[in-house]
């Protein structure tokens, strides 16, 4: 339950955030908010160090390539000097070869959300071969439609790999904000992207502040509106009150109607259970195919109630090569009896066959037990 209260707080929050900044322009909600800076991404190549600027969606503004003989952190400075950029409003990262950065799934329990840091080192730990020390990770969460999970992507690159990196254009560890790769950023994956020392918390405080104030102000509102949906709330138990009288007459309405169906439904069932006492066409039909030889068939077989009785009746008509012999046949069945030819045999010219029709009665199931014993 704790859980579930705190998926719900942290929803009702987050819409809360978006409806404030909403209130300003797009520039100022992103700058309370710690977003919009521009990213400087660097790609090592054999003799050459790429530079791409790209926007907060990763969409790429410009770019360009330094040779590795010219003094890269000044043609860094000359890049963005260039395209109106400072270097505190820009986050400079290395772009990592895909297979030197090592990216995994994971779907938690919500509540691993308070202590997401320990539980995702305590996990690489015990599931991959990788040790803290000797990489650097990071990690982002996203929503799941699964009840009381979250998703999280972790990426991982080895430290003597980002040190190869940094060594190829020329920058320390003070100069480089984060390293990525080029794979990633799909519709279900986020940009892999590893904030080296977590840094990327450190836009967060305006944010912070932001929510801590938009929670007083929704404190102090929930105040004021509780006193008007608590004189909504009068006003809503008497309208119900009354409709309750109401229901209750319906009730016993549909009560009555609930015991006639009860009723229609018994005479179904009873229906039904004199149905299967008696055989259907389904029956007479295998039980022909099973009785004719194979030098007979059916061109015709019809069912039908003896008037003012309860037995059936069912009529043959076909060719044979034999047609004189079929009635013993039929009349040695557990299901017909009575059986007789109701035409005389003829010879058809066309089959070359003798055509025969017959009539034998249908069993119920009670005189088929008594057959077969």
């Amino acid at each position: 339950m704790r859980a579930a209260a705190s998926t719900r707080l942290g929803e009702f929050g987050r819409w809360w955030l978006n409806e404030f900044l909403a209130l300003f322009p797009a520039s100022v909600g992103k700058w309370l908010t710690g977003g919009g800076r521009l990213s400087l991404v660097l790609v090592p190549e054999r003799d050459a160090v790429a530079l791409e600027l790209i926007d907060e969606g990763r969409h790429p503004i410009a770019s360009t390539r330094i040779p590795r003989t010219e003094d890269v952190p000044a043609a860094i400075a000359d890049f963005l000097t260039t395209h109106g950029v400072a270097n505190k409003d820009v986050a400079i990262g290395i772009r990592l070869p895909t297979e030197k950065m090592f990216g995994r799934k994971l779907v938690l329990p919500v509540e691993a959300a308070r202590a997401l840091d320990q539980v995702l080192v305590q996990d690489l730990i015990a599931k991959t071969p990788f040790r803290p020390a000797a990489i650097y990770h990071d990690y982002r969460t996203a929503r799941t439609a699964e009840a009381g999970k979250i998703v999280v992507w972790q990426w991982l690159a080895r430290r003597e790999f980002v040190a190869e990196a940094l060594a190829h254009v020329g920058l320390g560890f003070d100069r480089v904000t984060f390293v990525e790769s080029a794979a990633g950023g799909s519709t279900d994956e986020p940009a892999s992207r590893i904030m080296l020392g977590r840094s990327d918390r450190a836009g967060r405080p305006r944010a912070r502040t932001a929510a801590l104030a938009l929670a007083a102000s929704a404190l102090v509102l929930s105040v004021l509106a509780a006193g008007l949906e608590f004189r909504r709330q009068e006003a809503v138990r008497n309208d119900l009150e009354q409709k309750l009288t109401a229901a209750r007459a319906r009730a016993g309405q549909v009560q009555d109607a609930i015991q006639k169906l009860e009723h229609k439904q018994a005479l179904l069932l009873r229906l039904r259970a004199q149905k299967t006492e008696r055989p259907g066409l389904l029956d007479a039909w295998e039980e022909a195919t099973r009785l004719l030889p194979v030098h007979s068939w059916l061109s015709e077989l019809r069912l039908a109630e003896i008037a003012n009785t309860r037995d059936q009746q069912v009529t043959m008509t076909g060719f044979s090569a034999a047609a004189s012999s079929l009635v013993g046949l039929i009349d040695q069945s557990p299901l017909f009896s009575d059986a007789s030819l109701t035409a005389p045999i003829a010879l058809d010219p066309v089959e070359q066959r003798e055509r025969f029709a017959l009539q034998a009665k249908l069993r119920t199931q009670q005189q088929i037990k008594r057959a077969a014993r």
